[in-house]
């Protein structure tokens, strides 16, 4: 048995790897941060339906493993016969995936403000 070493193009794999995740977690980031943003505004509204509906998102996206989220969203499409492109549907996983965690995490630095502070930026 013969050990391989590590060379020149194992490291030019990862290097492309290496790209492949910094575009990943670019298009996550900033998709989840944006669905996420509405999904916080929706838990703190005073609509009692947006507020369920948006604590129900947050808590079936929090329970679902992210390897689930993709597998569903790539192999379970095309099974319905919806066949999308691998990188749009682990852009569009991850985004789903980040959006309930950056939600729940924005709906508490909202929920931090003091009520006093809310009604004295209305007044300006």
């Amino acid at each position: 048995m013969t050990l391989r070493t590590f060379g020149w193009n194992e490291f030019g794999f990862l290097l492309t790897a290496l790209q492949w995740t910094v575009l990943l977690t670019i298009i996550a980031l900033i998709g989840g941060g944006i669905v996420g943003f509405f999904v916080a505004l929706a838990r703190t509204s005073n609509f009692k339906a947006l507020r369920i509906a948006a604590g129900t998102y947050i808590q079936v996206i929090q329970g679902i493993p992210v390897l689930m989220i993709l597998f569903l969203s790539y192999y379970g499409l095309s099974l319905a016969g919806l066949e999308l492109p691998p990188l749009f549907a682990a852009g569009a996983s991850m985004t789903i995936y980040t959006s309930g965690y950056l939600a729940e995490i924005w709906r508490g630095c909202i929920q931090a403000v003091p009520k006093q502070q809310w009604e004295a930026s209305e007044s300006l």
